[in-house]
């Protein structure tokens, strides 16, 4: 039973990450250089395991010519959703970062399994996925507040509604986002399968995401020696640091879990830890972020979408 809580764990850290980067974001005044230091970190930490335990670090050149161009995308998708994370933490807040690239997730890995897109195995749509998906958009809409901006509605309160409609933009990027991370697991996925290895597939996958995220600060002329502002915080906040390596573990844990206890039980353990720490994140304060109780709607709904996610999962009529 104790091996059930490390996807929890898994999902606890990827809460995490989101917070750290953000703050580390705050230091170095850019979502780009924050995004690219995690990747780096991460790519460090991956080609140190990669070194140990004597994974190639090059792949043949056949494989380029052979495989096809997706493959290699599985880094780039995860640059651009890492670095939407950063921003989206600031504008809509770390549990609508967290449930709206969830509600993504689930979206899109229907779509994947519905397909058999990226070489994955075809998985029919059912009428308990239906069932699933329409009871997770319910618990976003609840932990979203949704009844709250009707009741601005109601009540003509014209500020707050701009203040919420200029939100919108945000938080379908966070969908998408979601999406991103989705497609990313299932060519990581095959790509691990191709390499038969998740650490090498892992360390290419982050080689090609810190290479993405370099053009991207170059083209943002990101002035790199803004890294400094965040070392020069000292050993208090030492925890900035770490977003690579929650990233990094999150994937190799979830190469390690799945053939033991299946990807059902991974994913779906993960969420709950993904979602009960964004909350408490969200409801604390963590991480220096900004504090946002939690209500008893939010946690409904927070509810709602686990159920949901079980039954996409899970069930099958």
């Amino acid at each position: 039973m104790l091996i059930l809580l490390f996807p929890v764990a898994m999902g606890a850290g990827l809460a995490m990450q989101t917070a750290v980067n953000s703050k580390l974001r705050s230091f170095v005044l850019s979502s780009f250089l924050s995004s690219g230091f995690s990747f780096l970190v991460a790519w460090l930490f991956l080609l140190i395991l990669s070194l140990e335990t004597h994974q190639p670090l090059l792949v043949s050149p056949d494989l380029f010519t052979h495989a096809p161009a997706w493959l290699w995308l599985g880094g780039l998708f995860g640059a651009v959703a890492l670095t939407g994370n950063v921003i989206l933490f600031q504008k809509i807040g770390s549990l609508q970062t967290t449930v709206l690239p969830i509600m993504g997730q689930i979206l899109m890995s229907v779509l994947i399994d519905q397909f058999g897109l990226f070489q994955s195995p075809v998985s029919r749509l059912s009428f308990a996925k239906v069932l699933g998906l329409i009871i997770i958009i319910a618990g976003v809409l609840l932990t979203m507040g949704i009844f709250e901006l009707q009741r601005a509605v109601l009540k003509q309160e014209e500020r707050e509604l701009k203040t919420r409609r200029g939100l919108i933009f945000y938080q379908l990027f966070a969908v998408v986002a979601g999406m991103l991370m989705a497609m990313q697991t299932a060519i990581n996925g095959h790509l691990g399968h191709v390499l038969e290895s998740p650490i090498r597939a892992a360390f290419i996958s982050f080689t090609i995401g810190v290479l993405c995220l370099l053009l991207i600060n170059e083209f943002a002329y990101t002035r790199f020696r803004d890294i400094t502002l965040a070392i020069s915080q000292g050993i208090h906040y030492w925890w900035v640091w770490i977003g690579g390596i929650l990233g990094a573990l999150y994937i190799l844990c979830s190469s390690w879990l799945v053939p033991i206890i299946g990807t059902g039980q991974v994913v779906v353990l993960a969420l709950f830890g993904q979602l009960l720490f964004s909350a408490l994140i969200e409801h604390y304060g963590l991480f220096e972020s900004s504090a946002n109780q939690m209500t008893r709607t939010k946690l409904i709904g927070l509810c709602e979408m686990f159920v949901g996610v079980l039954m996409v999962k899970f069930l099958t009529f």
